[in-house]
């Protein structure tokens, strides 16, 4: 196959409370509360960044994020985007049943449409939460009009991760393309250098080395969160009292000051490009 190496980049749009409930279990909000207002002036700076690297990005929206702020998608696609789903409610994907699944997904394409997305073709999963569980989410995805997945981490993480999957662009058998975030193979094991939690803890020279490595390669897809520009925006707000929220929380805030001056290298740095500019060449 004859494609161009590229960077893609891509946005999970959604705040951080209401994205990290999974972790935090003496939390009392439901998954589909609406997010924190700070989610808007994130995501703008988000655009505005991208505008300044010269840049270009898909962004994977979470449906309560449309259903609150249906403006600020239409921010996105005024400003050259590509907009794709992130879901409704940001539920793990291997927690629901198929039939809970199709609903998020039609929910989150009902609030994606009513703000301007006409043609919504990528879908991300809330933490990368397709395993070997939830494989029977690409046939529902592909049902409702999704043409590309980025949600399968070829890595082995408690919460999500298929150790053995394939770490490039691919079709399936579902006929939808898989383009797996980017790693890089050390002594036997894909180590993540796709951005988010590991652009945050992993040293900017070793990702930027990665990046170098394997840029002759194939299409390498990166991510971030709007949050991760603003450290002041990660707040808990409920008193923490399990060991694993408070042990999540402190891991949360490691390397949380530094990270948007990696985040602004990363995007000066280097040349990226949305999901929707290289699925053709791949279709």
């Amino acid at each position: 196959m004859n494609v161009p190496a590229l960077n893609i980049i891509s946005i999970d749009v959604e705040d951080w409370y209401s994205s990290s409930l999974d972790l935090f279990k003496d939390s009392n909000v439901q998954h589909g509360s609406k997010p924190d207002l700070s989610v808007v002036a994130n995501t703008r700076n988000t655009l505005k960044l991208l505008k300044e690297t010269g840049n270009t990005g898909t962004f994977f929206v979470l449906g309560t994020v449309a259903e609150h702020y249906p403006d600020l998608v239409k921010e996105i696609l005024d400003n050259g985007h590509e907009v794709g789903t992130h879901g409704y409610g940001h539920n793990l994907v291997y927690k629901l049943t198929p039939e809970e699944f199709e609903r998020d997904i039609v929910k989150s394409l009902e609030y994606l449409g009513r703000a301007g997305c006409e043609d919504v073709v990528g879908y991300r999963a809330p933490y990368w939460s397709i395993t070997k569980k939830s494989l029977w989410a690409f046939g529902i995805l592909r049902k409702h009009g999704i043409r590309y997945d980025s949600s399968v981490f070829p890595i082995r993480r408690g919460l999500y991760g298929i150790p053995g999957a394939n770490t490039e662009p691919h079709k399936l058998e579902s006929g939808l393309w898989e383009f797996p975030p980017a790693t890089l193979r050390v002594m036997g094991f894909n180590v993540p250098i796709a951005g988010g939690g590991y652009l945050r803890l992993i040293p900017y020279g070793i990702i930027k080395r990665a990046i170098a490595k394997s840029r002759a390669k194939s299409t390498r897809v990166f991510y971030f969160h709007p949050y991760e520009l603003d450290p002041r925006d990660v707040n808990v707000k409920h008193k923490l009292t399990s060991v694993v929220s408070l042990v999540y929380w402190i891991q949360q805030m490691i390397g949380r000051k530094d990270n948007p001056h990696k985040l602004k290298r990363l995007l000066y740095e280097h040349r990226f490009v949305s999901f929707a500019e290289v699925l053709k060449d791949y279709e």
